[in-house]
């Protein structure tokens, strides 16, 4: 079976220790007693605004405690900021880069979309970076990746589809950021999504605004050939559709579809 390296850096955290489960259940967005029977979750570290800090993936670490799949260029702050969480708590934090690294194509099933196929910790190794094909999947399944749709606090989880994609546990009970996150859920108002964008030809790069007329609906962040993520003012969306006001980007027309189940 082939494995490949991800499409950007990832970095391997462990966390260890009699406290370790307690510890990150008060603390991120899913509920962690599901690795009981499932062997990844998608998750993220939230500010107490509600906004994304770090999004990343969780499973059992061999012997205890966890390891947790994160990118690269925030790993140092995510260890920091977790260190500044563990107080008396019984938890060990470390970096487990230098030895361990994420490879595609073996382990368990990306809980985000069936179409981005399994992820897994191993042995640090020499893989060939994943293709193409693997950001062409991951947009067309409308699944944004922290670093290349998003940066830190930049967006709420239901923004980056987390809600959708199984990065969110609304019946776990507290953790950091979680009030905002369910009042918005409950209260239906969720005024952004990651949507996919399609042109008829190259995506134009990310930021390039996308305009219903002179109203400005979001911005075209990761691409593939003619496919994009956008994340866009789904309010907005919805008036220029029934307004009938053509949407486009770069003075192109572009069709913008949100992703399943989206409201």
């Amino acid at each position: 079976m082939s494995r490949y390296a991800p499409p950007r850096p990832r970095a391997v955290l462990a966390v260890a220790g009699e406290d370790a489960a307690d510890f990150l259940q008060g603390l991120v967005s899913n509920d962690i007693r599901r690795l009981e029977e499932e062997p990844l979750l998608y998750a993220a570290l939230l500010s107490p605004q509600g906004k994304i800090l770090h999004s990343f993936f969780i499973s059992r670490r061999p012997g205890g405690g966890y390891w947790l799949d994160v990118p690269k260029d925030g790993a140092e702050d995510l260890l920091r900021r977790l260190r500044l969480f563990r107080l008396r708590a019984q938890v060990q934090i470390e970096d487990a880069s230098a030895a361990l690294m994420v490879a595609l194509g073996v382990g368990a099933p990306d809980p985000r979309a069936s179409a981005l196929g399994c992820r897994a910790i191993i042995s640090r190794r020499d893989l060939p970076q994943a293709g193409p094909e693997y950001e062409a999947a991951r947009i067309a399944a409308c699944v944004p990746d922290q670093g290349a749709d998003f940066g830190m606090e930049d967006v709420f989880p239901t923004d980056a589809n987390m809600d959708l994609q199984d990065g969110v546990a609304f019946k776990k009970g507290c953790y950091v950021g979680q009030e905002v996150v369910s009042r918005m859920k409950r209260r239906g108002t969720i005024r952004k999504r990651m949507a996919l964008a399609r042109f008829d030809g190259p995506a134009p790069a990310h930021g390039t605004a996308i305009m219903a007329g002179a109203v400005r609906l979001g911005s075209v962040r990761s691409s593939h050939e003619d496919m994009a993520l956008a994340l866009v003012r789904t309010d907005r969306l919805e008036q220029a559709l029934r307004d009938g006001v053509p949407v486009s980007a770069a003075d192109r027309p572009v069709a913008l579809t949100l992703p399943e189940g989206a409201s």
